[in-house]
């Protein structure tokens, strides 16, 4: 059979559950997504600031005249950073006085609009011991202030009876409604627009609530999504309270892996369980995962689980969940659901291959399209803040370091191609790439499924061919029956977009061993 162009090519995604040679899917990827079907490497990250002085447990953002207001909770403290264009101009301390600290602090985060008063926009603020133990009971106090105030935060401008028995799970707001919760199914909500007035508590379940988010509107006003160790409750808003909602509850058979991992992306809720994924669109249903569900499930690190969390991207219509992985302690990898392109991938989180310093705390700040998020790295300063998808490399100040960015096809073979036994022999490939930098490939392969993996030799090529030799790349050890082809991107400035690259292929020797 003569020489023939093959397309080199595979379906969408990464298949890390099952065989190497099953499935058609790409078999690895480092700092890659998919974007119309084809690899394309992640945007890189810039520093804010390297001088947050605690590891991060909880993020929150708000925008106003061309200003970010980002706090972060720690575990003895509460900042302020006010971000302008990635940089940062100002920082506040808001930790309240007598705020109660512990390594175990984990914190939830609402704005809420009073017009009852003054006519202001408060941040609703709440820390409990719950990174260690999601069933934890032990409740914590409720801090209010002015999102883009300097000053401490304080119970002042609360009715006293909000704190008089601290709540254990958190707070969300929805309309001009402040919702506290906690354990044994406990719900406590304000009046409307008013936090200095008495709440009406109402217990329903039995089960710790751990996390809620405002539900979009039926028509009657707003609604509220209450997230139970082992429940989803609804409540409704009903004219003519109080009370003012009326709750009822969606599903029992539901889990929560971790109360920062649930993600609101256009009007839908996804979040992990603890052994499947889940979402809610009017009705809880199961995310199918076949191609990382295992991996996943098998290798986090469980009794880390609250320090999982999740945001999205919606530029690229994706959700990352990052978590602890192996016996890593803090997040060091991230598994990522593409809505648009319906398929999953994954990724090891920066400095991951340092244990513990990949990410602790993230969020996609809405009005500038761009995720923050902390590292656990100590420098002589502190931990850092960056702005990721910013540019393609990482930037530290002035050091400005490549970013590994790599892909590796299915295993091709004659077995799929003609049902022959054959190796296949590559002596020409035509690399396709919207291409910056130079870039790397190498051929890999086995005789067999069971036989030990071969790699080729490395062949760079660069973003523009300098002659016409260089046009194409010319293989002299090629020889594969099950073949792969692993691309790299890892220089300074690098990025590529993969397009439709044709390898020349012949059948070769018929061994079917190593």
């Amino acid at each position: 059979m003569p020489e023939q162009p093959v397309l080199i090519v595979s379906k969408s995604g990464v298949k890390r559950d099952g065989s190497r040679f099953e499935g058609g899917y790409y078999l690895d990827v480092q700092w890659c997504r998919f974007q119309r079907g084809r690899p394309k490497k992640i945007g890189g990250y810039q520093q804010v600031t390297d001088t947050v002085p605690e590891i991060t447990r909880g993020m929150t953002s708000f925008s106003r005249d061309d200003t970010q207001y980002l706090h972060l909770g720690h575990p003895n403290t509460l900042g302020q950073y006010l971000v302008s264009n990635g940089t940062l101009t100002a920082f506040n301390s808001r930790t309240p006085a007598g705020f109660v600290t512990s390594v175990n602090n984990l914190w939830q985060f609402a704005i809420f609009a009073d017009t009852s008063g003054a006519a202001q926009t408060l941040l609703v603020a709440h820390a409990a011991p719950n990174l260690a133990d999601i069933d934890n009971s032990v409740g914590r106090n409720i801090y209010i202030g002015v999102v883009t105030a300097a000053g401490v935060l304080v119970t002042a401008g609360l009715n006293a009876a909000w704190n008089a028995v601290p709540v254990s799970g958190g707070i969300c707001v929805t309309g001009q409604y402040l919702f506290a919760f906690g354990s044994d199914g406990l719900i406590r909500q304000s009046a409307i627009n008013n936090l200095a007035t008495l709440p009406i508590d109402f217990n329903v379940g039995t089960q710790k609530i751990v996390r809620g988010m405002a539900l979009r509107g039926s028509g009657s006003g707003p609604g509220i999504l209450l997230w139970a160790l082992n429940a989803l409750i609804r409540g409704s808003f009903q004219p003519g309270g109080p009370p003012d909602f009326a709750f009822d509850i969606l599903a029992t058979d539901i889990s929560v892996l971790s109360s920062q991992g649930i993600v609101e992306y256009d009007g839908i809720y996804y979040w992990p369980g603890v052994d499947r994924w889940l979402m809610f669109n009017g009705v809880v249903r199961e995310i199918p995962n076949d191609m990382s569900q295992n991996w996943f499930f098998d290798n986090i690190n469980f009794n880390e689980r609250q320090k999982c969390f999740g945001f999205k991207i919606p530029r690229y219509g994706e959700i990352w969940w990052c978590y602890p992985r192996g016996s890593a302690t803090e997040c060091t990898h991230a598994v990522i659901y593409n809505l648009r392109e319906n398929t999953w991938y994954d990724t090891a989180l920066p400095d991951s291959n340092t244990v513990d310093q990949g990410r602790t705390a993230g969020i996609y700040a809405d009005v500038y399209q761009r995720p923050f998020a902390v590292d656990n790295e100590v420098t002589v300063n502190g931990r850092t803040l960056w702005q990721h998808e910013t540019a393609l490399d990482k930037i530290r100040a002035s050091t400005i370091s490549a970013i590994q960015s790599y892909f590796e096809t299915h295993e091709l073979s004659m077995l799929e191609q003609s049902s022959s036994s054959k190796s296949l022999r590559v002596a020409r490939i035509e690399p396709d790439f919207v291409q910056v930098g130079d870039m790397t490939m190498q051929v890999n392969g086995r005789a067999n499924s069971r036989a030990p993996l071969v790699l080729s030799a490395t062949k760079t090529f660069s973003d523009t061919a300098a002659t016409s030799t260089d046009e194409t790349l010319k293989l002299k050890d090629g020889i594969r029956r099950l073949m792969s082809f692993r691309w790299e991107s890892n220089v300074q400035g690098g990025n590529y977009e993969y397009g439709d690259t044709y390898a020349h292929m012949e059948p070769a020797d018929g061994r079917v061993e190593s």
